[in-house]
């Protein structure tokens, strides 16, 4: 296989932009990916596609808006395949990440150049230190995570928690 690598850029979260990640979803994503379990099932429902629209809405606010939180919808090669997350923890200069793709976006390197570019994001907004949590069994993202120089261990619950420096940033003892 030689294909060539998908064009990924992280892309502000405005009304178009908010339409094309829920189309997105709801064509090639579980819901259970997106969305916290708001509803029995694994279905897109009218609740599940409300939250998701609210969830990117409340957070235009960025890092230091009301939630705490950034987001980007993914794009890769013109296309809006997932979205990525900045979240601010109780920790000082401490950042936490998660990533969601559609089907169609996976195995192809869109993630690690997604982890790739919110580590450069953190960066440009003084973060020391980046987190991220998956699961024990979704080995693709503890490969990424591994490469991209995270430390992963198990956190129970069939859960990894996967932390890093970011670079170019240096963290004061005890930060």
């Amino acid at each position: 296989m030689n294909h060539a690598q998908p064009v990924v850029r992280l892309r502000a979260v405005d009304e178009p932009t908010l339409s094309a990640l829920v189309r997105a979803a709801l064509a090639d994503a579980a819901p259970g990916e997106v969305t916290p379990p708001l509803t029995p099932g694994d279905t897109w429902t009218p609740e599940r596609i409300s939250w998701l629209a609210d969830f990117h809405t409340d957070r235009r606010g960025g890092l230091d808006g009301p939630a705490g939180e950034s987001t980007w919808a993914v794009e890769a090669d013109g296309a809006v395949v997932g979205s990525v997350r900045l979240k601010r923890t109780a920790e000082p200069g401490v950042v936490e990440t998660g990533i969601w793709l559609t089907r169609g976006a996976r195995g192809r390197g869109v993630g690690r150049r997604v982890l790739a570019a919110v580590l450069e994001e953190a960066a440009i907004r003084g973060a020391g230190e980046l987190r991220a949590e998956t699961r024990a069994g979704n080995a693709a993202a503890l490969t990424v995570l591994r490469d991209l120089g995270f430390e992963c261990s198990g956190a129970g619950d069939g859960r990894v928690r996967a932390r890093r420096e970011v670079p170019g940033t240096t963290r004061a003892p005890g930060r």
